[in-house]
């Protein structure tokens, strides 16, 4: 068993430096294709023309289309494949640590600066009590001095608490719409990165190129444990409740450490994140592994 296994891995070990050799080549070739500067994005920044179609299907096809061939998506899969052949990584591996690095130079600042603008929330909202009583105060003796009655003064006092509370935010800065920046940030982030997975899964954005085909060849070979290859899907299903739980683990842990009485929209966009965690898990069940 043992020799078989060292066989087997001095085979893996030979077909992925002779793979390495052949997509070295491809560069060279490409090289002497476009010798103005042109880069390996450029091969894949060619958009197909579509034919106008009101059809569904076609309308999905045509947006997976122009994200294969985006300029981001086309950055983040060459980032992949250099990372790889730079490290020498095998391919989960190599997507691990795209993810890390995506996360740290993206989602850590974004997280960073969404938690100092919760903080001043958080210390503009205890000033509102001590605000709130004087408005009352001033409510009350603009009541007996103009005449106004109940309706007029309850208007009058909701449009100057709204005033005072804009004034505070405006002070520090911390709009609560940016209380969503991270969320608006990781949106993108994993779209880009999924369309590229899958172009390296699916040969896109043009399935005739050797260096499509050598990384196709390599993620069948660039698996681990029960999952060898990583363009088959993960029929043990451990990768996608994994998914799905740390996604809801994410989400508890975020709506448990409010310090107020969330509001509506916000136990709307949690209830939503949560229902999207779970329907990921048949989702990814579908995929390759890789994706």
């Amino acid at each position: 068993m043992t020799a078989q296994f060292m066989t087997a891995a001095y085979q893996n070990t030979v077909s992925m430096s002779y793979l390495r050799s052949v997509r070295t080549l491809a560069r060279t070739a490409a090289f002497a294709r476009f010798p103005h500067g042109s880069t390996r994005c450029a091969t894949y920044g060619i958009i197909h023309s579509q034919r106008r179609s009101f059809s569904y299907e076609a309308t999905v096809s045509g947006i997976w289309q122009s994200l294969s061939h985006s300029a981001p998506v086309a950055y983040v899969q060459h980032g992949m494949i250099n990372l790889h052949d730079l490290t020498g990584l095998p391919w989960w591996a190599t997507i691990v640590l795209t993810t890390v690095g995506l996360r740290t130079l993206v989602t850590l600042p974004l997280a960073v600066y969404q938690n100092k603008i919760l903080t001043r929330l958080e210390q503009i909202s205890l000033e509102m009590p001590e605000l709130i009583k004087e408005l009352k105060a001033e409510t009350a003796y603009a009541m007996k001095k103009f005449n106004w009655t109940e309706k007029e003064a309850r208007i009058m006092y909701n449009h100057s608490l709204k005033k005072q509370w804009n004034k505070l935010i405006v002070r520090e800065n911390c709009h609560p719409a940016k209380t969503m920046v991270l969320l608006w940030g990781q949106i993108p982030l994993w779209i880009v990165q999924s369309v590229a997975i899958r172009n390296l899964v699916s040969l896109m954005p043009d399935p005739t190129a050797i260096e499509a085909q050598i990384a196709y060849t390599e993620l069948t070979l660039g698996g681990f444990g029960w999952i060898p290859n990583l363009i088959e899907l993960d029929h043990s299903l451990i990768f996608p409740v994994t998914l799905g739980i740390i996604n809801l683990s994410i989400i508890e842990i975020q709506a448990a450490s409010r310090t107020k009485v969330p509001s509506k929209l916000q136990t709307i966009f949690t209830n939503l994140f949560r229902a999207l965690s779970v329907l990921m898990v048949p989702i990814a069940a579908s995929v390759p592994s890789v994706s």
